[in-house]
């Protein structure tokens, strides 16, 4: 499998990377009735301490995902998406971010998703991910789980280079 994984610098405003979003809202639509964009803004991801990646099979967008800076050492994963299920697609995406977030300096990464979402919980809980206490807009969401990973510093990131 030939995936290549692109630095989006301005996640917005690219086309395939629309796409892939709208899939991923109309996804989420059908699992929990909502489809997560009210709590993700694509522009986050062009902050300073955010990015956003997209992988690319045979110049088609296929998986995407990123992370925006929750504190100065913890960052918060979004729209985490893949086309292909089960083809470690989610996995790769997931890694590169992990690894990338090392690199900018954070040493934690949190995420949310809803638990009606089994396949996201127990890819995140496979994944190394532990649930934590719901954190800041989702406090008192029962619908939500909120996970967090310890970056465990070179054994991420040079892995990943």
């Amino acid at each position: 499998m030939s995936i290549e994984i692109k630095i989006i610098k301005r996640p917005a405003e690219d086309k395939q990377v629309a796409e892939l979003i709208a899939l991923l809202n109309s996804s989420l639509s059908n699992i929990s009735g909502s489809d997560g964009s009210k709590r993700a803004d694509l522009s986050d991801f062009s902050l300073e301490g955010a990015l956003f990646l997209l992988a690319v099979k045979h110049g088609k967008a296929v998986a995407c995902g990123g992370f925006r800076p929750l504190t100065a050492q913890a960052c918060e994963i979004k729209r985490m998406f893949s086309l292909e299920k089960r083809q470690g697609l989610g996995r790769t995406i997931l890694q590169a971010l992990e690894a990338a977030a090392f690199g900018q300096g954070y040493r934690a990464v949190r995420l949310e998703t809803r638990r009606i979402n089994q396949s996201a919980v127990q890819f995140y809980l496979m994944s190394g991910y532990q649930i934590i206490e719901n954190y800041g807009v989702y406090q008192g969401r029962d619908e939500a789980v909120c996970f967090e990973k310890k970056l465990l510093g070179e054994l991420i990131y040079k892995k990943n280079l």
